[in-house]
C-alpha cells in the first residue's frame, strides 16, 4: 500500500507535534515502573555483567531480603500507600543457564537491558557512597531520577535491615524527585549544624524531635563535627549495651519516639520512620531538599507526583504487598535491517555506500550469535534475507551481500514506510527463537512531506505494543531547508531509539566519502545501541584528513589503560590509490611500527585495517602518518577501535549522553524548558572529575547564501549548580542550550579525560534535535540562579563578612549579567516574599562561571540576619533568588560599644568588590576601635612634632635668605647709581624686556623722575624676588606649563603631578579615592582640573580605576585596600594665591615712601649719591593686573626626573617676565 501524503503548513505541523508531546511524553519518558494499587510493578534490578557466578547463591539471597525490607519501610513512610509487588532481575548472561539454585528457572529478557534498569548492582564500590544504595539524579525536583546503585557487598553481609533503610530513601529520591533532608559532614552548602535565628547552634536536620542540640563533642561550626541527637542517658544504655549485640536494635528503636521524622533524613535509625510534612517540615534550614524543592516537605512533593493524585483516599485501607521476584537472562538480540530502495538512491554513489555499509556492518561489527534480516521497501516490501543468526564468516557474508545491486525504479514519493515496517515486524515475531522483542535499523532518504498524526500513531503503536526498538537514519538528507519535527524522529524516539542523519553531499557525479563513512558511523552507533555498552568495541579515535593539503597526514590517538584486546587503525578511502604506501604507527615509548606487512585491504567495503597485537598495544599516547593522496575533494578517514583486556581488573570507561527531551522535540516559544545536555563519565563506578566535555551542535541544511551552519560548541560543566547540573563532581556534566531557532540540528558530545594518569577519549552521537515553534522577539531568557552563595565572618577584622558566589551570567549561565539586587531581613520568609533591605555598593557581574566575592563591615553584632540576592541582565529579565545564608557575628568584648541590633544594615562599608589573590586581610582591618585610637593618635602627634620642627627650619631659612635679598640690593643699587645712563633691558628675557608694558599696568602707573621701562623696573629686584615668582610660597606648582614641568616631580610630597597612591582599589568607607599608579592606569590628558576649577582636596575624590579588576577562584579572602597616613597622601593642600606679583610686593616695608610709591628701605639711603642726576628706579605699588589663567596642558614629561637647579632657574626668570 502507497503512502499518501497530506500538505501541512507550519501550524499544523506544530500542532500534531504538541499533540504527541502530550499525549505520548509520559508514556516514553517515565520508567516501566507503575504504582497498582499500593504496589510498584515494573521495577527491573540489573546485576554488571563482570559479577563472578560464585556469588550467585549468596548474591541473590541478600537481594530479596534488601528488598523486602525496603518495601515495609516504604509501606510505612508512605502511610501504607505504596510498596514493592513485581521484581525483575536481570543476571548477567556469563552466569549460564543454571548458575545457583536461588534463581530456579531463568526466563528470556524482553526489553530489560543494563541501561534501562532501576536499580543496579555493581561489582565497585563507590568512592563517596561505598557500597551503601544511592541515586544518580540529574534532573530536579519532583522528576525521575536516572537510576538507583548499590556495591554488591551490601547484598553479601548481615546488614540486610540497614540496607533496605537505605535502599527505600534511595527509590523515594528516584521515584518522586525528593532529596536529602540532613546536612552532610565536610559540605559548605549543607552543613551538619546551622545557626538557628536565636544564635544558638542546631542540627541540620527536619526532624520532629523536641529539644534537638548540636553535638556537644565537637564545635558545629566544624563541618565535620557530625550530627549527634541522642539524650545523655540514652547514651549511656547504649554503651552499657555494646556487648550484647542483639539488643542494639531494639535500643535504638527506644532511643527516639515512634513516628519521627524524617526517614529522608535518618533512614539508619529504625525509629524513623516517617517522611516530613507541612507540619513538620522546617523550611529555613539548609538541607539539599529545601534548596532544590524551594522549601517543600517531602509530602508535598509527593502529592504532586501521578502516583498520589488518584489514590489520596487510600490512607489505612491497603495491605503491604508480597514481593513477587523473576530472574531472565539477555539473550542475543534480533535486529532487522530495512532499507529504503526507490530512485532516491540512484544518485551518485548512493547506493553503492548503502550496500557496502551493510556489508561492513554485518560483516565486520555485529557480534557472534546475533539475528540478522534484511527487508527493502519502496512502494511495497520485500524480505531479501531472513532472521538468521550469525555464526561463521560464510553466514555474514551472505547476510551483508544479500542487498539487490541496483535500488528499484520507484519514485520517492511512492515509498511506503508503514509496509517496511510492518514487514519487519512480521519478521521478528515469526522467529522461533524467542518473543518478537527486537530492534529495527532503518536506512530512508529524508525529503518529501512530514508524516502525518495519523500515520505517525500508527507506527508508534505498532512498534511499541510489540517491544521493538526503532533506529532510524536519515540517508541521505536531500533538503536543503529540512523541515523541523518531520514525525520520523517522535516515532523512533516513542520506541526507545534515536534518529540520525547524513547529509547528501557529492561533487558531479560522485558522491563525497564523508557521507560514507557518516553512514558507517551512525550503523555503528544504532548497533552499539542494541548491544549494549560493553560489547563492542570502543570507538577511542575517528579523524577526517581532507585531500589535497599535505602528502603526510598525521594525527594521534589514546589507548586506556584497560583497553588494548583486538586494537584495529582502519582507513576509510574513496579509491584505493588514494592512500600511499606510507602508513607507520609510533608507540607511546616511541617504538615506530612499519605496518606494511601488517595491513589488510578490503576493496568491497573501501577499508585498510591494521590490527595491534595485544602486547603491542600499550597504554598512552599513540601516533600515526599516513600518505594521503586524495582528490582535493576527497578525504581519508582514520579509525581506531579497541576492546577491553580478558586480563584486566581496571574498571571500564563509560560515557553515555542524553538529552532533557527524550522525544527530540523542543518547544523554542516555552523559555521554560530549554534544552539541557548530560553527558555521564565513569570509570566503573567512579565518576571521573575534570574531563573536557564538548558538546557540538550542527544545524542541518544550508543557509540562505548556500553555504553550511558552523556548528556550535558547548562546553559542558559538572559544577552543582542546579542550572542544570545538580550534583557537584557527580561524573554528569550538563549544559543548557537556550534560544536555538526552529530547525533540525545534529548532536554529538566528545569526552577528554584522565584515569590512572592517561588520558582516554571518547565520542557520543546523541541523533537529531528537533526545535519548533519561534523565538522570542526580545530577551526574556533570565540570569541563571545562584545557589552557592557563602557568608563567612573573618575573623579578627573587626566585624568584617565575606560573601562568595559564582557569576550567574546574562543569559542562564552565558555571558554577563547587568546587576545584583542583594537584600537582607531578620526573617529567611520575608526574603522568599521578596521583602528586606536593600544592601547597595555591591560587585558588578563578572562573567559566567567566575567566582566572585564581596566583603563588608557589618554592623550588627549577636544578631542572626538572612542574605540573599539574584542577577538582573540589562533587558531587566531577574534570575531566580538564590539560597538563603545567614550571618551572626559575635558580639565584640564588653568594652566595646555594641551597635543596636534592631535594623539590618543599610549601606554596609565595601571592603573589597572582586578577590585577588595572594592577599590577606588588610592590617588595620585587624584593629578594634581602642587600638585604631592608640595607632592614630600616635601618629598624629608625630606629624604636629615634624610640623613644628620643619616650621622652625623654615623661618631660620627665609631669615638667611632676606640678609642675602639685601646683599643684592645693595649691590645692584650701586651698579645703577655708578652709570649715567639708561639700563638697557637684560638679556636673558627672550621678549627683550617688553613682557610688560604701561598699558599693562593700568592707569595708577606713575614716574616721579623720568619713565623707565618694565624690564628696568624689574631688574631692580630681579635677583630678590626670583624664587617667590615662580613658585607658591607653600611650595604648590602655580598653574602655569613651565612650572609644571620644572616641579612636575619635586612635589612629589605634596602636589598632585607627583608620584602617585601605590593602592590601586577604590575604598567607599575612606574619604576620598586613592590615585591609581601611573603606569597601570593613565590619567588622560583632559582630565587634569583647569585653574578655575582648583586642586582636588583632601575631600574631593580623586579619579578611580576602572571596575572590572580580575577574579582568582582559588581564593577565598579579598585583597583589601586599607587608608594611608595623612603625611603620604598627595593632596595639594590650598589653591592659589590670585597673583603671583602680590607675592614679591609683600616683601617690602608699607611705612616708607609718598603713597603713590613704596620709598625706600632705610638700610638705602646711602646708595643715593649727590652728583647723580638720576635717582634710583621707584618701586612700584602692586599692579592692579586681572590673571588669566593659561590652558591647562598636561605634559608628559611631568613624571620625568627632574631638571638640573641652574634650568630650573634659568625658566623662573623666563616665566617671571612673561607673567608681568
Amino acid at each position: 500500500m502507497a503512502s499518501s501524503f497530506t500538505s501541512k503548513n507550519s501550524a499544523s505541523l506544530l500542532s500534531v507535534i504538541v499533540f504527541f508531546v502530550v499525549a505520548l511524553s509520559r508514556r516514553c519518558c517515565a520508567s516501566k515502573v507503575v504504582l497498582q494499587s499500593g504496589g510498584y510493578e515494573g521495577v527491573v534490578v540489573a546485576l554488571e555483567d563482570d559479577l563472578p557466578p560464585a556469588l550467585c547463591q549468596d548474591l541473590i539471597a541478600g537481594l530479596e531480603s534488601t528488598v523486602r525490607a525496603a518495601s515495609g519501610a516504604l509501606f510505612t513512610a508512605t502511610r501504607g500507600r505504596a510498596s514493592f509487588r513485581e521484581v525483575t532481575v536481570l543476571v548477567p548472561p556469563s552466569w549460564g543457564a543454571s548458575p545457583c539454585s536461588a534463581l530456579g528457572a531463568l526466563g528470556d529478557a524482553a526489553g530489560e537491558s543494563w541501561a534501562s534498569a532501576d536499580l543496579r548492582v555493581s561489582k565497585g564500590r563507590h568512592p563517596q557512597h561505598g557500597t551503601r544504595p544511592w541515586t544518580l539524579h540529574s534532573r530536579g525536583c519532583g522528576h525521575h531520577g536516572d537510576y538507583v546503585s548499590l556495591g554488591h557487598q551490601s547484598l553479601t553481609g548481615n546488614a540486610s535491615a540497614l540496607a533496605g533503610r537505605q535502599l527505600a530513601r534511595a527509590w523515594l529520591e528516584y521515584r518522586y524527585g525528593v532529596f536529602e533532608e540532613a546536612g552532610a559532614l565536610g559540605s559548605p552548602a549543607h552543613p551538619p549544624h546551622y545557626r538557628a535565628p536565636d544564635g544558638a547552634w542546631k542540627p541540620n536536620v527536619c526532624t520532629n524531635l523536641p529539644a534537638v542540640a548540636a553535638n556537644p563533642a565537637c564545635d558545629p561550626a566544624n563541618l565535620t563535627c557530625p550530627l549527634h541527637l541522642k539524650k545523655e542517658a540514652e547514651e549511656e544504655e547504649e554503651e552499657a549495651a555494646d556487648e550484647d549485640g542483639s539488643e542494639s536494635e531494639e535500643i535504638a528503636k527506644r532511643s527516639v519516639p515512634n513516628g519521627v521524622t524524617s526517614f529522608m533524613a535518618l533512614p539508619e535509625n529504625p525509629a524513623v520512620t516517617q517522611l516530613c510534612d507541612e507540619g513538620s517540615h522546617d523550611r529555613d534550614v539548609p538541607t539539599r531538599h529545601n534548596l532544590l524543592c524551594g522549601g517543600k516537605s517531602v509530602w508535598e512533593v509527593l502529592r504532586a507526583s501521578p502516583d498520589f493524585q488518584n489514590n489520596w483516599d487510600v490512607e489505612g485501607e491497603l495491605r503491604e504487598s508480597d514481593v513477587a521476584f523473576r530472574y531472565v537472562r539477555t539473550q542475543p538480540p534480533k535486529v532487522v535491517l530495512l532499507v529504503d530502495d526507490t530512485d532516491v538512491m540512484i544518485v551518485q554513489k548512493r547506493w553503492e555506500f548503502v550496500r557496502k555499509a551493510v556489508r561492513k556492518v554485518v560483516t565486520y561489527d555485529v557480534p557472534d550469535g546475533y539475528s540478522v534480516g534484511l527487508v527493502v521497501f519502496d512502494s511495497a516490501a520485500a524480505t531479501k534475507y531472513p532472521l538468521t543468526r550469525l555464526t561463521d564468516g560464510a553466514t555474514r557474508e551472505k547476510v551483508g551481500s544479500s542487498l539487490p545491486r541496483n535500488p528499484s525504479r520507484e519514485p520517492h514519493h511512492k515509498r511506503c514506510l508503514l509496509c517496511g515496517l510492518r514487514e519487519a515486524l512480521r519478521m521478528l515475531q515469526q522467529d522461533n527463537t524467542g518473543s518478537g522483542a527486537g530492534h529495527v535499523v532503518l536506512v530512508t532518504a529524508g525529503g518529501g512531506e512530514p508524516l502525518d498524526a495519523t500515520r505517525t500513531n500508527e507506527a508508534s503503536h505498532a512498534l511499541t505494543s510489540a517491544g521493538v526498538v526503532l533506529h532510524a537514519i536519515v540517508y541521505p538528507l536531500t533538503e536543503r531547508y529540512p523541515t523541523p519535527g518531520a514525525g520520523l524522529e517522535t516515532v523512533a524516539a516513542l520506541t526507545g531509539g534515536r534518529t540520525y542523519i547524513v547529509p547528501d553531499q557529492g561533487i558531479g557525479a560522485d558522491s563525497k566519502l564523508s557521507m560514507y563513512y557518516n553512514l558507517l558511523d551512525s550503523l555503528y552507533t544504532a548497533l552499539a545501541a542494541v548491544t549494549g555498552p560493553t560489547v563492542l568495541p570502543v570507538k577511542v579515535h575517528s579523524a577526517e584528513h581532507p585531500g589535497g593539503r599535505a602528502a603526510v597526514s598525521q594525527g594521534t590517538f589514546a589507548l586506556d589503560p584497560h583497553l588494548g584486546a583486538d586494537t584495529v587503525f582502519a582507513i576509510f578511502y574513496y579509491h584505493v590509490t588514494h592512500v600511499g604506501n606510507l602508513i607507520h604507527l609510533v608507540s607511546p615509548q616511541g617504538q615506530v611500527i612499519d605496518t606494511a606487512n601488517m595491513q589488510k585491504e578490503d576493496a568491497n567495503i573501501n577499508m585498510i585495517t591494521v590490527r595491534l597485537a595485544e602486547a603491542q598495544a600499550t597504554a598512552g599516547q599513540w601516533h600515526y602518518k599516513v600518505e594521503n593522496r586524495a582528490d582535493s575533494h576527497q578525504a581519508l578517514y582514520v579509525q581506531v577501535t579497541s576492546r577491553q583486556r580478558a586480563s584486566s581488573d581496571n574498571p571500564r570507561v563509560s560515557v553515555s549522553a542524553w538529552t532533557s527531551h527524550p522525544l527530540a522535540l523542543v518547544n523554542a516559544s516555552d523559555i521554560s524548558r530549554p534544552l539541557a545536555l548530560f553527558a555521564e563519565v565513569r570509570v566503573g563506578v567512579a565518576p571521573v572529575e575534570s574531563a573536557k566535555v564538548t558538546a557540538t551542535i550542527t544545524r542541518l541544511g544550508y543557509t540562505d547564501n548556500g553555504t553550511k551552519y558552523e556548528p556550535l560548541e558547548v562546553i559542558l560543566l559538572d559544577n552543582g549548580l542546579t542550572g542544570p547540573d545538580m550534583a557537584l563532581a557527580d561524573g554528569v556534566y550538563s549544559r543548557f542550550v537556550p534560544a536555538l531557532p526552529a530547525a533540525k540540528y545534529s548532536v554529538r558530545v566528545d569526552v577528554e579525560g584522565e584515569v590512572e594518569g592517561e588520558v582516554f577519549t571518547r565520542h557520543v552521537r546523541l541523533g537529531v534535535v528537533d526545535v519548533v515553534g519561534v523565538l522570542p522577539a526580545l530577551d526574556v531568557i533570565p540570569p541563571a540562579r545562584v545557589v552557592d552563595l557563602r557568608a563567612s565572618v573573618l575573623e579578627g577584622s573587626g566585624g568584617r563578612v565575606a560573601f562568595t558566589w559564582t557569576a550567574p551570567g546574562g543569559d542562564m549561565d552565558y555571558g554577563v549579567a547587568d546587576r545584583y539586587v542583594v537584600m537582607a531581613s531578620r526573617s529567611p520568609a520575608q526574603l522568599r516574599e521578596g521583602g528586606g533591605r536593600l544592601l547597595e555598593g555591591w560587585a558588578a557581574p563578572l562573567a559566567a562561571p567566575a567566582l566572585q566575592q564581596h566583603t563588608l563591615l557589618w554592623p550588627d553584632f549577636g544578631v542572626v540576619h538572612y542574605v540573599a540576592l539574584y542577577a538582573v541582565d540589562e533587558h531587566g529579565n531577574t534570575g531566580a533568588l538564590s539560597n538563603i545564608v545567614s550571618v551572626y557575628v559575635p558580639a565584640p568584648p564588653s568594652t566595646t560599644p555594641v551597635p543596636s541590633p534592631s535594623q539590618p544594615p543599610v549601606a554596609p562599608v565595601n571592603i573589597s568588590a572582586v578577590r585577588e589573590a595572594g592577599v590577606g586581610a588588610p592590617v588595620l582591618a585587624t584593629l578594634d576601635t581602642r587600638q585604631l585610637a592608640v595607632v592614630f593618635g600616635c601618629v598624629g602627634g608625630f606629624v604636629a612634632l615634624v610640623a613644628i620642627v620643619a616650621c622652625y627650619c623654615l623661618a631660620t631659612h627665609r631669615r638667611h635668605r632676606k640678609s642675602a635679598q639685601a646683599k643684592k640690593v645693595h649691590e645692584a643699587y650701586a651698579v645703577a647709581v655708578a652709570t649715567p645712563t639708561k639700563m638697557g633691558p637684560p638679556q636673558d628675557f627672550p621678549d627683550g624686556g617688553k613682557a610688560a608694558t604701561k598699558d599693562a599696568l593700568g592707569k595708577d602707573y606713575m614716574s616721579p623722575v623720568e619713565s623707565w621701562s618694565a624690564s628696568q623696573l624689574l631688574s631692580s629686584r630681579h635677583d630678590a624676588k626670583r624664587g617667590s615668582m615662580s613658585a607658591r610660597s607653600d611650595d604648590a606648582s602655580d598653574h602655569s606649563g613651565s612650572t609644571k614641568k620644572s616641579y612636575g616631580d619635586s612635589s612629589a610630597g605634596n602636589d598632585y603631578y607627583g608620584e602617585t597612591n601605590p593602592y590601586p582599589y577604590r575604598h567607599d568607607a575612606f574619604l576620598g579615592h586613592y590615585p591609581s599608579p601611573a603606569d597601570q592606569y593613565p590619567v588622560p590628558a583632559d582630565h587634569y582640573p583647569t585653574p578655575s576649577q582648583g586642586y582636588p582636596t583632601p575631600t574631593e575624590g580623586y579619579p578611580s580605576p576602572s571596575e572590572g579588576y580580575p577574579t582568582t577562584p582559588t581564593d577565598l579572602y579579598p585583597s583589601e585596600g586599607f587608608p594611608v597616613p595623612a603625611e603620604a597622601r598627595s593632596y595639594v593642600s590650598s589653591p592659589p594665591s590670585e597673583s603671583f606679583l602680590s607675592v614679591s610686593c609683600e616683601m617690602l616695608p608699607s611705612s616708607h615712601g609718598p603713597p603713590a610709591y613704596a620709598a625706600y628701605p632705610s638700610y638705602d639711603a646711602s646708595l643715593r649719591s649727590s652728583t647723580s642726576s638720576k635717582v634710583p628706579p621707584p618701586i612700584p605699588p602692586k599692579p592692579k593686573l586681572v590673571y588669566t589663567p593659561e590652558p591647562y596642558i598636561y605634559d608628559a614629561h611631568a613624571h620625568e626626573a627632574p631638571a638640573p637647579a641652574s634650568l630650573l632657574a634659568a625658566e623662573k626668570r623666563v616665566r617671571n617676565i612673561t607673567m608681568v
